[in-house]
This record gives structure tokens, sequence and C-alpha cells, in this order.
């Protein structure tokens, strides 16, 4: 029996990192219960995230490789391959060992996004093998095969991506997948949509099409209209609780851009402009869903710097105190930006040149059980 009373027990808890809580489960049966519901999850996950606590930064090279956030501070990036991933391509993998006898490959492993300890993960040879994966427990699970509607042609190619994220409607993580459908006769031009959502919580997919409901957004991604006289820049949102659609009109720019990426800064979306004069605007978007829903200008990056010859700037995570940024240059390098004093620090990061993708990712206890299949 427990000396002190539950709700204590919990929050001393929740302060200790995943690999702690999961030996602390063998210690009695009232632990294990405790450290495994849903309110001790959620509440660890809330600790993690207000002190910026467990968070590790998952980096793709020849092999996916974690580095403590903690670490950076001092400025070195001691990676850590990871060696226990769920997915792989063992085709692929014998392929590139027998070309590149001393080419360490990954298995064609993408990264579609990270939430709340969970990275989703596709294959690259596959693109219909997804799976949702907690690197802190080591549990993962493959998502059913998702139906795509050909309407009887046989005509067409496909190609599709995925985003995951988080519903707080309907307390679910779901994933989306955006199918790109073309002629076979005119591949690379896009002749038609369809959107697929996972539902985690009911562990099924459904189709969904696109309207013109405007409502809050979570996900997000860059399209354009073109006519003959203009190229139009838009942002689109995809709600995950209600699964409807808004614009979001893009921000001013100062100048002609060539790229435009979209990310999650501290919970808030953030949109990086390459201008065709080598600088780049950082901007954020400021009171989210509301009326008064604006882009304010975080940072900007002149070409003077000398570590900058970007084709890709990439906002990760803001420090503990708030007062600097982490950025990700060409997949090249990190970089310290401090608000206060515009200035900039770079990180040294032994040998980890030409990244594929970089994400921030919590340890966390969250679940990806799923409930049992109902026998009809």
């Amino acid at each position: 029996m427990s000396l002190l009373p539950d709700e204590i027990l919990a929050d001393i808890l929740c302060r200790l990192p995943v690999k702690c809580l999961l030996r602390l489960r063998c210690v009695s049966k009232s632990w294990l219960s405790l450290i495994s519901s849903s309110h001790f999850v959620k509440l660890h996950l809330s600790q993690s995230v207000q002190t910026k606590n467990n968070l590790r930064i998952f980096m793709w090279k020849d092999n996916i490789y974690r580095v403590d956030f903690d670490l950076l501070k001092e400025g070195f990036l001691p990676p850590v391959a990871v060696d226990y991933l769920p997915l792989s391509c063992p085709v692929m993998s014998l392929i590139m060992e027998m070309r590149f006898a001393d080419y360490d490959y990954d298995g064609g492993i993408l990264l579609c996004g990270s939430c709340d300890g969970l990275l989703c993960l596709s294959n690259a040879i596959s693109i219909n093998t997804v799976l949702l994966w907690n690197p802190s427990t080591r549990k993962s699970i493959k998502l059913p095969y998702p139906f795509v509607d050909f309407r009887d042609k046989y005509d067409i190619v496909y190609n599709c991506i995925y985003r995951f994220g988080y519903d707080n409607t309907n307390d679910d993580y779901k994933v989306v997948r955006i199918v790109f459908i073309s002629n076979i006769f005119r591949v690379g031009i896009c002749t038609d949509y369809e959107l697929n959502v996972y539902s985690l919580k009911s562990n099924l997919w459904h189709t969904e099409s696109f309207g013109d409901s405007i409502v809050s957004g979570a996900l997000h991604w860059i399209s354009s209209v073109e006519s003959d006289t203009e190229k139009k820049i838009l942002i689109v949102a995809f709600d995950l609780g209600t699964e409807k659609y808004r614009v979001i009109p893009p921000p001013e720019f100062v100048g002609p851009h060539f790229r435009l990426n979209l990310d999650n800064l501290g919970g808030c979306l953030s949109l990086s402009c390459h201008y065709e004069s080598s600088f780049v605007d950082v901007f954020l978007l400021k009171e989210y869903g509301r009326e008064n829903e604006y882009w304010s200008k975080l940072i900007t990056i002149s070409p003077t710097n000398h570590f900058i010859s970007f084709h890709t700037v990439k906002p990760i995570i803001y420090s503990k105190c708030g007062k600097k940024v982490l950025l990700n240059i060409d997949f090249l390098s990190f970089i310290w930006y401090n608000l206060e004093q515009q200035s900039f620090k770079e990180i040294r990061d032994h040998g980890m040149e030409d990244l594929s993708e970089v994400n921030i990712c919590l340890e966390s206890l969250v679940s990806v059980d799923v409930p049992p299949a109902v026998c009809i």
C-alpha cells in the first residue's frame, strides 16, 4: 500500500523520464495501474510539454539518429543511432548493400510527422505501408491498408503524402493521406485528389472529399492557383476534429520568392519564405483561428551570414528560456538564433551532414493500442 495519496504520487512520477517510468511499473500492481492509466499518460505528457523536458531530436541520414535536446545547450550535437526501427524494406536494403558495400542504408523510411511522442513512418518503396511508432516504449502499429477509389479506371497513376496530428475535439490521433491522381499519359500533372483519414481510436480509414467549409485548422499544406496572369499562393488548413477545410491567406512578401516551407514552432504555425535575393523571412501565425488572426515576422536571415548557402531554413524549437530558436539550415547544420541579440551560434554536429529530415519528438507513454476487431 502506498504511503502517499495517488494524486501526490502521480504529481511526483510525472516529472520522471519514460525510461524510469517503464521500470517503476514493476514496483507493484498499484504503480502499474497508475502509470498505465490514461490520466497519468496525459499528465506526464502535459508536464513534458510545459517544461520542455524529455525532448528528443530525430534525424534521418543514412540511418535514424536521436539527440537529447538538453545536450544542445553547450553547442554540441552528439547523435546516437536508433537500432530498433519497426519498419524497413529488406529487398531495397539488400540492393543498396550489394551496390555500395560501405553504405548503411536506412531501408527507405520516410518520416511523415511526429505528435505527442509518436512518429508516423512510411515506406518509400511501398507508400501504402504506414506505421505509428512510439520510440520511447518501442511499441508500434501497422495501419490497415488504405483503399484508393480509382473509379474503375485503369489508365491512372497516383502518388501520396501523409500527415499526422492530434484531434483534441475527439481525443484521437489521426493520419491524413492526400492522394494525387494523374493520367498515365500526363505523369506529373495532377488531375484529381482523394483524401483519406485514419483514426487510431477506431483503427479505420475513411475517405473525405475536398470542401469549402471554413473552420479552425490543424494540418496545413501549401497550394497554388494559376491563371493566365498570375500564380496565387494559398495555405490550406485541415481540421482534424471536424475534418473540414479553410484557406489561410499568406503574409505579405517583400519580393519574389522561390520556396515556401510550413512548420510547427512551439505550437504556432510558421512559414519560411526564401526570396530570390537569398534572404529568408520566418513568419508566425498569431491568434490562430480567431477574427484578428495575423502573420508576424519572427526572423530575417541575411545571405551575409557565412554559414548560409541556404535552400531550406527549418525552425525547430525554442530554447527553454524562450530567448533562442533552434534552426536547421539546408539539412546540413544547426544554428541557435538569439531573438534578443539577433545573433547566431553554430552547433558542432559531429559529421551529421546531408540530413534528409529533422523532427522534434517528446518522450511519452502515449499508447498505439487499438480496439479489438469486431466480428460480424
